[in-house]
C-alpha cells in the first residue's frame, strides 16, 4: 500500500498519526513494544474453527409404561353407552370384551343368573332388566310418574329417582313412606322420600300384590309368624326375601301340602330356589294353622 505524503493528509489524519506515535513511544518505554511497528495492525488472532456437529442416529423412544411392557398393546375399550342408573355398556375389542365378561361373570357368581333365579334368592334388582315380567307394569307406572313430575318441575328425571330405585320399590312393594326409606336411593337424609314418596306410593298402589286385608281375620297369622321366624333364623332383615305378601296370601288360599304343590304358588316357581330354601318351615307354619283351626 503506497503511503500518502503528509501534505495530502487532513488535520484529523495528522492528529491520528501523532497519537499513534505517542502511544508507540509509551509502549516502548514500558518494554511492551519496540516502537518499530508504528501504524501497523496488531497481530492477528488464530481463528478457531468449529468442529462439525455430529449427527446422532435416531433412537426408538423408550417405553416406560407398565402397560406396554413386553410389547403389550393398549386395550381397545370405550364406554359405548351409559344409562341414568349408572349401567355402562363397554365397546371395543370383541374378543377382549368377551374374555372380560366371562371373567366378571365367573367372579360375580350370582350376577350370571337370570332374573327369576335372583328373585328366588332374594336379590335386589339394579335396573329394569333385572325385573320379572310381572313386575314391569309397576315399574312402567313409577317411571311415568317420575317423568311427569320431572317435566312439571323442569328438571332431569334422575334427580327425582334413578331406575335402580324404582326397580327396588317394585320388588319391595312398600305401603308406607317409612318402608320406602329402605329402598336404594331413598335413604340418607330422606329428601327424596319427603318430596316424592307419596307420589310413588300412589303410582304403585294399583300394582300391589294381594294383601292380607283380603283374607279372613287371623287366616294368615301362623304363616306370617313362620315367615318372620325364618327371617330371624337366617338373620335376614327383610321378610320379603323369605316370602312376599302375595306369596303368603296365595299359600293360604291354595293350601299346599307338599313341596310340589308349593311350586305352583306365586313366588315359589321358576327354578324353585325359594321353595328349596324356605319351603319346609313355611309348610310347617301353614299346617300348624290348619291343625289349630281343625
Amino acid at each position: 500500500m503506497e503511503l500518502q505524503h503528509p501534505s495530502d493528509l487532513s488535520a484529523y489524519e495528522l492528529e491520528r498519526l501523532d497519537n499513534i506515535k505517542r502511544n508507540a513511544a509509551v509502549l516502548a518505554s514500558l518494554g511492551l513494544a519496540d516502537g518499530s511497528g508504528l501504524g501497523s495492525s496488531p497481530s492477528a488472532r488464530p481463528i478457531k474453527r468449529r468442529k462439525p456437529a455430529q449427527v446422532r442416529p435416531l433412537a426408538a423412544p423408550e417405553r416406560r409404561s407398565s402397560r406396554l411392557v413386553d410389547g403389550a398393546k393398549a386395550p381397545d375399550f370405550y364406554i359405548a353407552n351409559e344409562t341414568a342408573n349408572g349401567r355402562v355398556t363397554v365397546g371395543g375389542d370383541a374378543r377382549a370384551l368377551q374374555q372380560a365378561t366371562q371373567t366378571a361373570t365367573a367372579a360375580a357368581g350370582a350376577d350370571s343368573m337370570d332374573p327369576l333365579t335372583l328373585f328366588g334368592l332374594g336379590a335386589m334388582p339394579e335396573g329394569e332388566d333385572d325385573l320379572l315380567e310381572s313386575e314391569r307394569a309397576a315399574f312402567a307406572s313409577l317411571r311415568d310418574a317420575k317423568r311427569a313430575k320431572a317435566s312439571e318441575l323442569g328438571i332431569e328425571g334422575y334427580k327425582i329417582a334413578q331406575h335402580r330405585s324404582l326397580a327396588e320399590v317394585v320388588r319391595r312393594c312398600p305401603t308406607e313412606v317409612e318402608a320406602l326409606r329402605a329402598c336404594w336411593g331413598f335413604g340418607g337424609s330422606g329428601v327424596r322420600v319427603d318430596k316424592y314418596g307419596a307420589m310413588f306410593l300412589e303410582a304403585l298402589m294399583p300394582h300391589m300384590p294381594s294383601s292380607a286385608s283380603e283374607l279372613l281375620p287371623g287366616e294368615a297369622a301362623a304363616l306370617i309368624a313362620a315367615t318372620h321366624a325364618r327371617a330371624e333364623e337366617l338373620g335376614e332383615g327383610y321378610v320379603w326375601s323369605i316370602a312376599p305378601a302375595r306369596s303368603v296370601c296365595e299359600m293360604v288360599r291354595r293350601a299346599p301340602a307338599s313341596m310340589e304343590e308349593l311350586r305352583s304358588v306365586w313366588g315359589f316357581g321358576g327354578k324353585g330356589l325359594r321353595a328349596q330354601r324356605h319351603g319346609a318351615p313355611l309348610l310347617v307354619g301353614r299346617l300348624a294353622r290348619r291343625d289349630t283351626v281343625g
